[in-house]
């Protein structure tokens, strides 16, 4: 099958439009990649002039690709530039439209663009926001949350780990909250990510930023494979009780022991305190990490089989689920 997928550039701390390509190009489907990314001063003068009504030429260029090709489906990640106009334009052509949207449940695609509903199906990262999607027009709505690459996310096998707590990603009012918190109660907690200019000179946290600046994937599992405990915090934590983000898949991935928050969906992939530890609350971390610190072996047993849990969330099996759906398997 002939697939343009329309992706935001290759980002690096949001890298599944590169995963996707590898995955479908491993099932035997060709992929032609169209990047949608926002980036860069001529890109940005584009955008804005489309906006405005006075031209397109992204989405040009978009039809001009599809005319050329003839694909069989064309698959947006995100897809923001593309409005429900063009999507329709795409349909009749006879050109099956898929969007796989990974921002739920904290932004939306309703909020950013008005194409969700002409899209024939619409995959979310979140199960819990599947009527929000239903009464915003959505027909063909499903739950599909992202997963791991096997070449990347990895165990690597560290015996002596550097750092007692990670935690990886961008900065987040939430996360600050959070990491302050621990470090309070004595906690050592190294964190990767841009924070440097989002927090204050005298924060605590300062100390700990070990990498402040966008890390890679391969960054991500090297600092995952040397941590003893990985924590995660999804941003929606008081908002949302449903909702799972990318690190919940790549840190089992690298058969990394993790403490994460509890979500609805969580359940469904992962066993607490057998292939993941949650906590119900922040004033509750403390004594899970001090008790999984102090205990190696469980600590190890549950990472070993997080791990064996994750071989089954591919990006590859993701979409072999997604094709399925779409009757394109």
């Amino acid at each position: 099958m002939k697939i343009i997928l329309s992706i935001p550039g290759e980002q690096h701390t949001v890298p599944m439009g590169g995963f996707t390509v590898k995955a479908l190009q491993q099932l035997g489907h060709k992929v032609i990649v169209f990047n949608h990314d926002h980036s860069g001063l001529f890109e940005s003068a584009f955008n804005k002039l489309s906006h405005q009504g006075l031209i397109d030429h992204k989405n040009n260029k978009l039809m001009d690709l599809i005319e050329k090709e003839k694909p069989d489906l064309f698959f947006s990640i995100y897809g923001r530039p593309h409005p429900a106009i063009f999507i329709e334009k795409i349909k009749a052509k006879g050109i099956l439209t898929v969007c796989w949207w990974l921002n739920d449940p904290f932004k939306l695609p309703f909020e950013e663009m008005d194409a969700a509903p002409a899209y024939d199906y619409v995959f979310s990262n979140s199960a819990g926001a599947k009527d929000i999607y239903r009464k915003n027009g959505v027909k063909n709505i499903h739950f599909l949350p992202v997963g791991i690459d096997q070449d990347v996310h990895k165990d690597l096998h560290i015996e002596n780990k550097k750092y007692d707590i990670v935690l990886a990603g961008d900065h987040h009012p939430v996360r600050e909250k959070a990491v302050e918190f621990l470090i309070n109660k004595g906690f050592n907690v190294a964190v990767l990510g841009p924070w440097k200019r989002k927090i204050s000179k005298d924060s605590v946290i300062m100390p700990h930023l070990v990498h402040n600046r966008v890390f890679s994937p391969q960054q991500m599992v090297e600092a995952y494979n040397d941590a003893k405990i990985v924590f995660n915090i999804h941003t929606w934590i008081d908002r949302f009780d449903y909702g799972v983000n990318p690190r919940l898949f790549e840190a089992s991935g690298c058969g990394a022991f993790q403490v994460s928050d509890n979500k609805a969906e969580i359940s469904l992939f992962f066993t607490d305190k057998k292939d993941i530890v949650l906590y119900p609350s922040l004033e509750a971390l403390p004594e899970i990490l001090t008790y999984y610190l102090s205990h190696d072996e469980e600590r190890k047993a549950i990472a070993a089989a997080a791990f064996i849990t994750s071989q089954k969330h591919t990006y590859i099996n993701r979409m072999k689920e997604l094709l399925a759906v779409c009757n394109k398997g």
